[in-house]
């Protein structure tokens, strides 16, 4: 069984960081449309306040002309009447509207001066409209109200282009502080993003160093110390499930010649071709390891002694058939293995183990290239 690592860190961070982007991105377009939609609020109703009297100027226009024609018609009287009643509520609603914004007063305080001396001067010209309706002549009247009617005209359109360059200057400030969250957000992203990273890297570089320090770097199996983390909990498995755990044991033979004829990278190669051979010869859920030199170790779980003997058959065989060219050395190479199951006297891996080794003792006194199963 080779070294095997998940690699979930990486996927976890990666989608944490999509989802934070996500939730970064809808809250500054749910900002920027509610900044967009208040403004709009503020000053459309303002706004209106402001156009909708400029209305009155017109009629105040039309109903003086009408009147230096007919001062005596009762529903043109009628009509000017309730004209001099809404003008001034509409004074009262721009006072209140611009109270609710934060203006310099010197910037609107004139033109509120001239609405607040037409709506002082609307009395008088009511007493004009009063003596034109009992007779008298539509001058008073006429001139009173060109004059109030200027007055509405020039407050009114002040304040109008007032609204207009505060709103506008009001949106570009907004769209600013806007594109201001907007690059925060995006620092904040890029300095999550640059965490996550350096935590990925730390995380591979864990990973790294924890396969190194169980992983033997010549055949990329396990090493001794990958073999002691499954050694306890198999045998403990074996204990409950009173199915045997089998212990395998292997040596190559004369190893050391190898050595001294071809030298030692010859003999790097010839352990890398019998890891090889040993890794295609053992099942899937068995635990491989080089627990040093040339002897290695193979731990088969729920694997009686007959079953057990047929793997390690198998890979003596496999090994003894290995060609030159997979060796890397006009030699041949055999191996002797030492098999022990686990039964109701083992007490311990330890002792399993220990009897796995006795025969492998005998399998290397006994004329090597065999297999002993005690």
């Amino acid at each position: 069984m080779k070294l095997r690592f998940k690699r979930s860190l990486g996927w976890q961070l990666g989608l944490g960081f999509t989802l934070l982007a996500g939730i970064c991105a809808i809250a500054v377009g749910v900002y920027l449309y509610q900044v967009r939609q208040h403004l709009g609020s503020n000053y459309t109703a303002l706004v209106a306040d402001v156009i909708r009297p400029q209305l009155h100027t017109v009629l105040l226009h039309s109903a003086l002309d009408e009147f230096r024609e007919r001062p005596q018609d009762s529903e043109m009287i009628e009509r000017f009447d309730n004209l001099l009643w809404r003008i001034p509520q509409h004074i009262e609603g721009v006072n209140f509207g611009l109270s609710k914004i934060r203006f310099r007063p010197t910037d609107f305080a004139a033109s509120l001066n001239r609405l607040q001396g037409v709506a002082e001067r609307l009395p008088d010209l009511r007493q004009a409209l009063d003596k034109m309706v009992t007779g008298g002549p539509p001058d008073d009247l006429l001139q009173q109200g060109f004059a109030i009617e200027n007055d509405l005209a020039q407050a009114y359109s002040r304040l109008s282009d007032l609204l207009h360059s505060e709103a506008a200057k009001q949106r570009v400030a907004m769209d600013r502080l806007a594109i201001g969250i907007a690059l925060l957000i995006l620092v904040i992203l890029l300095l999550v993003g640059g965490l996550m990273l350096a935590l990925i890297r730390l995380h591979y570089q864990h990973k790294k160093v924890l396969k190194l320090s169980l992983m033997d770097e010549l055949t990329g199996l396990g090493n001794r110390r990958y073999m002691l983390n499954f050694t306890n909990f198999l045998f403990e498995q074996s204990q409950h499930s009173g199915l045997p755990l089998s212990v395998a044991l292997l040596d190559l033979d004369h190893f050391k010649r190898v050595n001294d004829n071809y030298g030692h990278p010859a003999g790097d190669q010839v352990l890398r071709a019998f890891a090889d051979a040993l890794i295609n010869e053992v099942r899937k859920a068995d635990v491989v390891a080089r627990i040093g030199g040339e002897e290695f170790c193979v731990l088969m779980p729920d694997t009686e002694a007959k079953g057990a003997l047929e793997v390690v058959e198998r890979i003596r065989l496999r090994v003894s058939a290995l060609s030159h060219q997979e060796l890397g050395v006009p030699v041949a190479v055999t191996v002797s293995l030492g098999l022990a199951s686990s039964d109701n006297h083992d007490t311990t891996f330890e002792h399993l183990y220990a009897r796995a080794d006795q025969a492998l003792y005998e399998a290397k006194t006994n004329g090597r290239n065999r297999v002993v199963v005690v």
